[in-house]
């Protein structure tokens, strides 16, 4: 009786405000971490910086997420501290997103960026696993997607790049990071007053591992964790490479202001927020495979779009459009992985395929990218866009279905292949 009651009083009062919390969490972080792609355009004409710097600066900051959602995640697990972790790593990362405004070079704003990154890597792991510890299976899509989507994209997608241009543009890039430093702090003084207690971990739930590397191993002897990551990596190049050059995509191929290309570039966060709400929601109903497959192969037609249209209107609508396959993100990133392990990894899962995506999508394809721009140009970005989305498409084809609607339980734990 009190366990079958529980779940509803969360879901009436708690689950809601805990929701709209870690959305404006993940709203800041995914602002703060874009401001220095909406500001390249002021950034590299004082800084003189090459497509390939450009390509490290991501790469760095992707890095240092990569390393600490591995091993802060990790942390989160076999501590139980999540509420203590989420907060700390909150209020670190609002003060250090206001550093890179006092870079006065390459290798400055290089070691800000990876600074910043290894104390945002544990916020969105540990946020998605208190989302799953709240929701109740059938609506787990839906509350991840949005979380993680609604924050990202209706958040710091829209409202990122109108904002950090037009500051950029009157009062200088330096102004917009340091402006940068006060949502977070709000964002984690609500989360003292909203998150719960961490509570006592269940007796016998889980033996602590001395090594990481065990949990992170047993987590790969599952093919839907392989699967994940493989498609984690691949989205995230897609999204890291055209969120880095984008704007000055658009300034110097497509002739538009630095202010004009953050307007476009804001109908791509209008894209992804409806794209986070509905591709999740598609999934408790007809599945995750289905979705995940339909998805990446809808990810090749937004950067088609943008090499052949040049009217702002029309790269409005082709921005809008072709990042409403972003939704998928919380399905690989999250839904699945915790779908695929024992709930005692949940938070591990979600770290690891959080960590890889950033290791293959946010370190290591921005560099090539960029590089590829420097010798063909900016053009290449989105071609190999292009092909990481289809590879995406091949590798979900492989994946074992979870959705608990079409599986008939709350979570599916395959055996090891």
């Amino acid at each position: 009786m009190a366990t079958a009651a529980a779940p509803a009083q969360r879901n009436v009062g708690h689950e809601l405000a805990l929701l709209i919390v870690l959305t404006l969490g993940n709203g800041i972080v995914g602002f703060d971490r874009q401001t220095v792609a909406y500001l390249t355009p002021f950034i590299v004409k004082e800084m003189h910086l090459s497509n390939g710097q450009l390509g490290w600066i991501a790469s760095a900051l992707s890095a240092a997420i990569a390393i600490s959602s591995f091993f802060g995640s990790q942390l989160a697990d076999q501590s139980g501290k999540r509420k203590g972790m989420l907060v700390g790593c909150t209020l670190l990362f609002s003060l250090l997103s206001g550093v890179s405004g006092l870079a006065t070079s390459f290798a400055f704003l290089l070691a800000a960026r990876f600074a910043l990154g290894l104390s945002e890597g544990p916020i969105v792991p540990i946020s998605q696993a208190i989302i799953v510890d709240t929701s109740s299976p059938k609506w787990r899509g839906f509350n991840m997607g949005f979380m993680q989507m609604v924050g990202a994209f209706g958040i710091a997608g829209f409202v990122g790049p109108r904002v950090a241009t037009v500051i950029g543009a009157e009062h200088g890039w330096r102004t917009a990071m340091f402006l940068s430093i006060v949502p977070g702090l709000v964002v984690a003084a609500l989360m003292v007053l909203v998150l719960r207690r961490d509570g006592p971990r269940p007796a016998g739930e889980r033996t602590a591992q001395s090594n990481p590397f065990v949990d992170f191993a047993a987590l790969l002897r599952i093919r839907n964790m392989r699967l994940a990551l493989a498609i984690a990596g691949l989205i995230t190049g897609w999204l890291v490479l055209e969120t880095t050059f984008l704007t000055r995509f658009l300034t110097e191929t497509k002739g538009l202001t630095p202010v004009a290309a953050g307007a476009v570039i804001s109908w791509g966060g209008i894209g992804a927020f409806v794209g986070g709400i509905a591709f999740p929601t598609l999934s408790d109903w007809v599945g995750r495979k289905a979705v995940l497959v339909l998805g990446s192969l809808a990810a090749t037609l937004g950067p088609l779009a943008l090499l052949t249209l040049h009217d702002p209107f029309a790269l409005s609508l082709a921005m809008g459009l072709g990042w409403l396959p972003l939704g998928i993100a919380p399905l690989y990133c999250a839904t699945v992985p915790t779908e695929s392990v024992s709930p005692s990894l949940a938070v591990t899962a979600v770290g690891m395929a959080m960590g890889f995506a950033e290791f293959f999508g946010g370190m290591v394809v921005p560099p090539i990218g960029g590089y590829a721009a420097d010798a063909l140009g900016l053009q290449a970005i989105f071609w190999i866009c292009i092909g990481l989305a289809l590879v995406s498409a091949f590798a979900a084809l492989f994946l074992t279905e979870t959705a608990p609607r079409k599986v008939g339980a709350p979570y599916r734990i395959p055996g090891e292949s």
